[in-house]
């Protein structure tokens, strides 16, 4: 179990068993016997010597057994290296073991959405998501005005990750789904405009819904239906058609991307995934968008949302004190915390 919390405080910090060694002073094949479980009972010093190296306090690898955690979803760049994708794994297992253990003295929001085992086809994601919007509470056309806030009352946890993480921008996962106590999770890194941010966590909501149970779904083919999710959440069919009346201009869709939140680029798929324009009307309108450079930086600004939910069952865990005083009682190092309860960024373990 030590061995185990060694691995996860590891990889959390985005490290290889050798730079982990080198940081703790100790050997690499000491190290991987320590993680692997041949050395039960590692000596006090260096434990000490791990903790500091990582920032976990020495009390967190005294916790016992880690919470299980699914595969779930990733969304990233082609890019994205295996190292990476440990780094998201085990960040996210640290905030779900914070959540499991707030679930045991806090009164969190009920789960109240649910997935779904079958899938007939794209007519039903659009009437899954009238279903789902009804569930945040969000009219049949009305804009969501803050998704992390509407996603959070649903009982879904939403987290900003303590630290970039290159060609990542998010996780989703579902732990113990089907034993009564799963809650999902939402992770979200680094620094992105709050238009794409709003689509990324309406695109992991859609991936929770729609693939924690259905099983055998390649990953391009789940990818389009989590997208397509995504824009019929931001952007219901009746607004759609009201907001993009024909003819549907770089104008037309600055004034969507200021009304629903949603970029210029998502909003003029959903025209074309909605027939709203035809295929030689989306090229046009793409190519615009390129000859002006709106596809990297586009106009029109959208307030990047905070995770309420999640520093809030800090706060509640950890009481009052210093920084430092809350981070030990929330086993977890200081910039981490810092993140979790702030959604500053700090690049590096401590």
């Amino acid at each position: 179990m030590i061995g185990e919390r060694i691995r996860l405080a590891r990889e959390f910090c985005g490290l290889t068993q050798q730079e982990l060694a080198d940081g703790a002073g100790i050997s690499q094949p000491a190290l991987s016997q320590i993680e692997v479980g041949q050395v039960r009972e590692p000596v006090r010093q260096t434990m000490e010597a791990i903790s500091d190296a990582t920032g976990f306090p020495l009390s967190y690898f005294d916790l016992g057994p880690l919470p299980d955690l699914p595969e779930g979803n990733y969304r990233k760049l082609a890019r994205g290296t295996v190292r990476a994708s440990k780094q998201v794994r085990a960040q996210t297992r640290h905030i779900v073991e914070i959540v499991q253990r707030g679930e045991r003295s806090l009164r969190l929001p009920p789960v109240r959405i649910a997935p779904v085992s079958e899938l007939s086809g794209p007519d039903e994601i659009e009437s899954l998501v009238v279903t789902v919007r009804d569930t945040l509470g969000v009219g049949e056309r009305d804009p969501i005005p803050n998704v992390i806030r509407a996603v959070e009352r649903s009982g879904v946890v939403v987290a900003r990750l303590p630290g970039e993480v290159e060609a990542y921008d998010s996780f989703s996962a579902w732990p113990e789904l089907g034993l009564g106590e799963g809650r999902p999770v939402i992770v979200l890194t680094g620094e992105h405009p709050g238009d794409r941010e709003r689509f990324t966590v309406a695109h992991e909501l859609g991936h929770l819904v729609l693939h924690s149970i259905r099983r055998g779904i390649e990953h391009d083919q789940a990818e389009k239906e989590a997208n397509q999710f995504a824009g019929a959440l931001l952007l219901a069919p009746q607004a759609a058609t009201e907001a993009m009346q024909p003819p549907v201009t770089l104008r037309v869709l600055m004034n969507v991307k200021a009304t629903f939140g949603i970029s210029m680029q998502a909003a003029a798929k959903r025209a074309l995934s909605l027939n709203l324009i035809s295929l030689s009307q989306g090229q046009s309108l793409f190519r615009q968008l390129s000859q002006r450079g709106w596809k990297v930086d586009e106009p029109v600004s959208v307030d990047r949302e905070q995770p309420v939910l999640l520093p809030k069952i800090i706060d509640a865990l950890t009481g009052t004190g210093s920084e430092l005083q809350r981070a030990q009682r929330a086993y977890t190092p200081v910039f981490a915390f810092h993140a979790l309860t702030s959604a500053a960024l700090d690049l590096r373990c401590s």
